[in-house]
């Protein structure tokens, strides 16, 4: 045989010999769940369970803990995995940054004649780790992005039955019967994020309807004077500014429900976000212009109410508002429908975006022949 056949050969058999000394399952065992009981004075009592359904509900922000064995003879592997290397799964899904923290370690001899660790040596000795598992959401990598998409999507009810191991993050979870209740929304959380979002809500309406943000900055007609109040409603300023709160109550709700204050923002919503702006940029420097036309200047027109503003002009109704209007609040109820399901901002593909970009661009351009005289 070659040298090129040899090196081949060795590099499997060590390819194969790694994979296998990787595997948890051949390395840890589950030997009971730990259950926190209320023992009185502010203390706790842990108990061991076995019973596959004998757990109550976790659910984010929460934590759970195991009793896992092993041996030293088998800790002692080369390649063998450390117990922190264990993160938990839920529902089949391995969930990254979930590593144990270590809260107790027992050692315990083999009965004689069970085992030994060398020829020559005393007997090997079962290794009992006391772990607890945070449960927590790491979105860093696309693993757990596809983990937890998995495990929230089709919820559907705030909690669900599932089952409960641990493992290796690329290998398959320990053989368990342990089954939870496992709740999407905490309603301490919930709670606070209504309340949260009832008064910027209500702040929003107040600003729209009790001042001139979101309305018409062109001059009035001659002879005449309109407050700010009575200006009509601007699409582009609508848009942006509703967009805007949208992102805020994403962000409010994940925080509120999970904890994460850093969570991720894809890349998509900032480029929504920039195409609403550069929308808003776009059509202000086409009533500019128009305003400044010598021969016939546009103005301002007396607000006929909220929608009809928005979607139509001089003319009736436009259908580049019409259009421009009715995609923006399909993509909004898109990505809040994909925030409560998820618990995560959605990120559009580039098809969406380009649709988005095309209905921007339609509505400005068709914006230049509009007529807004009152």
């Amino acid at each position: 045989m070659t040298t090129k056949y040899w090196l081949l050969a060795l590099f499997l058999v060590g390819t194969t010999l790694s994979a296998a000394g990787q595997r948890a399952d051949g390395v840890y065992h589950i030997a009971c769940m730990v259950q926190m009981n209320d023992a009185g004075d502010g203390k706790k009592t842990a108990e061991c369970t076995t019973h596959p359904r004998q757990n109550a509900e976790i659910g984010i922000g929460g934590q759970v803990s195991f009793d896992v064995t092993t041996t030293h003879e088998l800790m002692d592997e080369e390649g063998a995995p450390e117990v922190t290397d264990l993160v938990l799964f839920l529902n089949g899904q391995g969930l990254p940054g979930t590593h144990p923290i270590i809260e107790g370690q027992r050692d315990e001899p083999l009965p004689p004649g069970s085992g030994q660790s060398e020829e020559g040596q005393g007997p090997d000795y079962v290794v009992t780790f006391r772990v607890t598992f945070p449960i927590t959401r790491d979105l860093s990598a696309e693993k757990g992005k596809e983990s937890w998409k998995s495990l929230l999507e089709g919820l559907g009810k705030e909690r669900k039955e599932v089952p409960l191991s641990v493992g290796l993050i690329n290998g398959p979870p320990l053989p368990s019967t342990y089954r939870v209740e496992f709740r999407q929304l905490g309603s301490a959380g919930t709670g606070l994020f209504i309340v949260v979002a009832i008064v910027l809500g209500i702040g929003f309406v107040f600003v729209a309807r009790k001042t001139g943000a979101l309305r018409d900055k062109e001059p009035a007609p001659s002879g005449q004077s309109l407050l700010p109040t009575e200006r009509t409603y601007s699409l582009s300023r609508t848009q942006v500014a509703v967009w805007t709160l949208v992102v805020i109550y994403a962000y409010l709700f994940i925080w509120f429900i999970t904890g994460e204050y850093n969570t991720e923002i894809p890349r998509t919503i900032l480029v929504i976000l920039g195409i609403s702006a550069g929308t808003y940029a776009t059509a202000a420097a086409v009533d500019k212009n128009k305003e400044d036309d010598p021969v016939n200047p546009t103005t301002v027109a007396r607000t006929e109410g909220f929608f009809r503003d928005l979607l139509t002009d001089s003319g009736g109704a436009g259908l580049h508002r019409v259009q421009f209007g009715l995609w923006s609040v399909v993509l909004m109820i898109v990505f809040a429908v994909t925030v409560y399901e998820t618990l995560a901002m959605p990120d559009f593909n580039t098809g969406l975006l380009g649709l988005m970009g095309i209905s921007s661009a339609a509505y400005a351009g068709l914006k230049i022949p509009e007529k807004k005289q009152p």
